[in-house]
């Protein structure tokens, strides 16, 4: 068999081997159903993106550089590695992510099955691209401000006048975290 390796993949700075068999990038905007009282769709609203999903389908057979067992162990080294506890943050190096602006992914599944019949073993991955946070504002109208202190309690004020002083007492640090969030949004939209 001829194995021509026209999609390689690198992960977390490993190449994988084997024959990549099928990569699918999935993304998906999230668009919320807006209702009236009785129900009733009355319009669609976008609210955002889902994280990219990115599938990769591997054939694994021996070869000169790796059998199939150390190919997987490779691969589960990268998935998990010994005493990791959450999914760590891999750079991925491929031209389909490229194209879709995609460098960094969490390793989300490792799924391996043996073909007994035909003497090899298929492995699929299952990636996702982290989400950028966006900033969303909210206004509030002067009348339903005013109709909101009337109601509240003197408890309600206490919890909002210490949140009040809460996001005085770091204005500095605020200003240098949405700078360095704003810089990174650019960076990835150019």
């Amino acid at each position: 068999m001829l194995l021509v390796q026209e999609n390689i993949v690198k992960l977390g700075g490993v190449i994988l081997s084997g024959q990549c068999k099928k990569i699918s990038i999935d993304e998906t905007a999230t668009i919320e159903n807006i209702e009236d009282d009785k129900g009733k769709t009355k319009a669609t609203q976008p609210t955002g993106y889902e994280a990219a999903k990115i599938s990769i389908d591997f054939i694994l057979e021996d070869s000169p550089e790796m059998t199939q067992d150390e190919q997987i162990t490779a691969m589960q080294r990268l998935f998990k590695a010994y005493g990791q506890t959450k999914a760590n943050l891999l750079e991925i190096v491929n031209e389909d992510c490229a194209a879709r602006g995609i460098s960094k992914v969490y390793f989300k599944k490792l799924g391996t099955q043996n073909v007994i019949a035909e003497s090899r073993r298929t492995a699929t991955l299952e990636l996702v691209a982290p989400v950028i946070a966006g900033i969303t504002t909210k206004t509030v109208s002067s009348a339903s401000a005013g109709s909101t202190k009337k109601k509240s309690s003197s408890k309600a004020k206490k919890k909002t006048e210490s949140k009040t002083t809460k996001q005085v007492e770091f204005p500095l640090t605020r200003k240098k975290q949405n700078a360095k969030a704003k810089l990174m949004a650019r960076d990835l939209i150019l």
